[in-house]
């Protein structure tokens, strides 16, 4: 993994924070009335009490605790004047951009500015379907066979990519030379495991992290192959619409998937999982965001006025480009299976983690899906408590596990002396309760601190 702590410094400031509670996120307990000492954007000192460099900048920690900055990482970036100020003032300091067709050299640009979030950003590959929308955006490439798929892999990684994403359609034969060709030249692929290969496959090959839980579900059943068979046939299908495709494949019916599900299959491949070191990034947000979608308090949820009209406009199911053509009924009958779908997929998580599998904290946030961006990641730490994990383990999907997913352990994603300052202070204490890291004070990024003043006054309503 390309290094990306390549932003300018100009901005960070030497820095104390005293008599801080301060949460690791290494699993260790609280450790109170500490102080950190932050020069050039990493942490240089954490003691009882540091004495202050003259001209450093204090901040006083009485009563708060101190986090790592979190990472979101499954975002689809959007309109950089929207997205950026939200991912800061929820304390996200990191995110792994999942494709949204900016080009690498934008990101770039990005990447070297001052106040703003670290970004790990992909190349694209999908199979030959990618093409009945247009030409492929700006770092895709559509492949059809094994020649194609290197291709795509050795000029995405000449282009700076951070690594490669991996999508639904992608032929079988195809995949496995993606996997061959990124593990030839070093740079790690991840992203949705196409229909035509098993995610205990795909953990085989290398797949360094699984997206969504697509087809886990799937993988644990005793009727796996049929369902996978009908699964690439309704995929490839000339006989029904593109938004029908996409309502079948992302919510398939619970009936014969559900009671199908085999607890001896579940354990051979959640142990295929953590032997690989494959990574899940449930991203169960934005599910819920979609079963939500009527409810009053999520239609009139006051943060929507920090996002353009025509984005939460869309949210609406009889405005969403893939819903409007529903009737009343059949909407109601796909809504119902939302809801057993994410009551099953919180379920499933909560048997991957007894089972050791490791999780990283994503919301799938775009301004098209039905999720708040920023806010987004709370919720998305709250269902993973929900679903199982410990307040720790929630809060180290953020923070440690994705610092040891991009192998930067040694430079990030706790709280540790030669760590980045990228740190969020919170009035409350996050272990007791996770709705707590939604209460931000403060928020270190590179070594610059942006109190809750400097947060508010950071995010306005959309114009």
């Amino acid at each position: 993994m390309k290094l990306f702590f390549l932003a300018a410094l100009c901005s960070a400031q030497s820095l104390v924070i005293q008599n801080v509670a301060i949460i690791d996120a290494t699993g260790a307990d609280p450790r109170p009335a500490m102080s950190v000492a932050i020069e050039g954007g990493q942490i240089v000192a954490i003691k009882k009490s540091i004495k202050p460099k003259k001209g450093s900048d204090i901040v006083d920690g009485t009563g708060k605790f101190l986090i790592p900055g979190l990472w979101d990482m499954h975002v689809h970036l959007n309109a950089p004047e929207v997205f950026f100020p939200l991912l800061i003032a929820n304390g996200i300091t990191g995110v792994r951009e999942m494709f949204t067709g900016i080009p690498i050299e934008t990101i770039h640009q990005w990447k070297m500015r001052a106040g703003v979030p670290r970004i790990v950003a992909p190349g694209f590959i999908d199979g030959p379907m990618m093409l009945n929308n247009g030409p492929p955006p700006p770092g895709a490439f559509a492949v059809a066979d094994p020649a194609q798929a290197r291709f795509a892999v050795r000029a995405l990684a000449q282009s700076g990519v951070d690594f490669i994403k991996v999508y639904n359609s992608i032929p079988r034969d195809a995949y496995f030379a993606i996997a061959d060709e990124a593990h030839n030249i070093g740079i790690p692929f991840a992203g949705h495991v196409p229909e035509a290969v098993s995610t205990g496959e795909a953990s085989d090959a290398g797949q360094l992290s699984e997206e969504h839980l697509i087809n886990v579900l799937l993988d644990c059943s005793t009727n796996s192959e049929a369902l996978r068979t009908a699964r690439v046939a309704t995929m490839t299908s000339d006989k029904i619409t593109g938004e029908a495709r996409l309502r079948a494949l992302a919510w398939p019916e619970p009936e014969g998937l559900f009671d199908t599900y085999s607890e001896e299959k579940a354990s051979q491949l959640f142990a295929k999982f953590v032997q690989n070191g494959t990574w899940q990034t449930p991203t169960l947000v934005v599910l819920s965001g979609f079963a939500r979608a009527r409810d009053d308090e999520f239609a009139h949820d006051p943060r929507r006025r920090f996002l353009p009209k025509q984005w939460t406009d869309s949210w609406d199911p009889r405005i969403t480009f893939y819903l409007r053509d529903l009737s009343p009924e059949d909407y109601d009958a796909l809504h119902a299976r939302i809801v057993l779908l994410l009551d099953r997929y919180k379920k499933l998580v909560g048997d991957m983690r007894k089972a050791g599998v490791e999780f990283l904290a994503g919301t799938d946030s775009s301004g098209w899906n039905p999720v708040l961006p920023g806010f987004g990641l709370h919720e998305e730490l709250a269902l993973l408590v929900e679903s199982g994990l410990t307040p720790m383990e929630a809060l180290q999907s953020a923070t440690r596990n994705p610092a040891r997913y991009f192998n930067k352990l040694a430079e990030m994603g706790t709280v540790e002396v030669k760590k980045a300052a990228d740190l969020v202070l919170l009035n409350a204490n996050p272990l007791e309760d996770i709705h707590n890291t939604q209460k931000i004070d403060a928020v270190i990024l590179r070594g610059r601190s942006y109190s809750r003043k400097d947060l508010n006054m950071m995010v306005k309503p959309a114009q």
